[in-house]
């Protein structure tokens, strides 16, 4: 079957390229492409988020102009992209970026996506990545350990691992519904209960250690997620304090094709309120059908709570 090749359309693609994760999530022997909620954070999280930084060689805090660089920075994610599609239209290769501002340490990193049955496009695929994500004589790319196609074009091509720049895929499969030991001083609420997007970008920049609010995500960036066409309010949980104030939060994104869930992201401000808003989310997402819920971190929170490391990924690095 013939493929060709096709500038990314947003309005055309972007649900083909997330059916697409979905529908061959499961094709491979191991999973090669990203899951579902990483397809959608990065277009309508992270591109306005980390557009509010700027789009020059150095983040600047401008709330004056937050908005008008948050929709620059989802353009330049988007075109970006290039995908490959067969006779059929469907789409059976994606390159992509994930963190795509000038200033980020990963911009200029591509991600490849593709359909099992079209292994032969990789050298295509790796030829588009190059040319359009090479930033200072360099290309790079991060690829799952047991993905032995891709590696061994890599390594014909000249590649190099950066064994630094190690990621991990872990698991919690649900057997039993995790016990809470939330106290009655606190509750469970989700952005379906209310959704005070002031309060919720709060937590959020406080969680990751961002007490100046214009380090936060902006009312706008917060609004884009909650447009994905996966976000679920009812999932966007948090626990709240005695005096109403958020203390940690998680959103839980639910693949109901492949019974799993992932959360991202996950942040607390009080000790013991993180595994506490985790395991409200397994609870959730195993009344929705998930079997496992995944977390692209290895960290050692995630163990101690019952997940286990399942996947790992390196960066591999061209010099052109």
């Amino acid at each position: 079957m013939k493929v060709r090749f096709l500038e990314y359309n947003a309005e055309r693609d972007f649900m083909r390229v997330r059916n697409m994760l979905v529908d061959k999530y499961q094709a491979f022997e191991k999973p090669v492409n990203w899951r579902l909620e990483r397809w959608n954070y990065a277009r309508y999280f992270a591109a306005p988020f980390l557009g509010i930084y700027g789009l020059g060689t150095k983040p600047v805090t401008d709330p004056e102009n937050a908005y008008e660089h948050s929709k620059k920075a989802i353009q330049l994610w988007e075109e970006s992209i290039g995908i490959w599609e067969n006779d059929a239209h469907e789409i059976v290769g994606v390159v992509c970026p994930d963190e795509h501002v000038p200033w980020h340490p990963v911009f200029g990193q591509a991600h490849i996506q593709r359909h099992p049955d079209y292994t032969h496009l990789l050298v295509e695929i790796l030829d588009y990545a190059e040319k359009t994500f090479t930033r200072s004589g360099m290309f790079r790319t991060r690829i799952y350990e047991h993905d032995h196609d891709l590696l061994e074009i890599v390594k014909q091509r000249g590649y190099e691992k950066d064994a630094e720049y190690r990621e991990c895929d872990s698991e919690y499969v649900i057997t039993e519904l995790p016990e809470s030991f939330l106290s009655d001083r606190f509750r469970f609420q989700s952005m379906a209960n209310e959704n005070n997007i002031e309060k919720r970008r709060e937590i959020f920049g406080r969680a990751f250690r961002h007490p100046d609010p214009r380090e936060w995500p902006t009312v706008f960036s917060y609004e884009e997620l909650q447009r994905a066409p996966d976000y679920r309010k009812d999932l966007d949980l948090v626990v709240v304090g005695p005096d109403g104030e958020y203390v940690s939060c998680c959103i839980v994104w639910f693949d109901g094709k492949n019974k799993i869930a992932a959360l991202e992201p996950v942040g607390s401000i009080v000790l013991g309120m993180g595994r506490e808003v985790v395991m409200e989310g397994i609870r959730r997402a195993a009344a929705l059908g998930a079997r496992s819920v995944w977390v692209g971190s290895g960290m050692r929170f995630y163990m101690a709570i019952g997940f286990k490391k399942r996947y790992v990924s390196y960066r591999w690095i061209k010099k052109l």
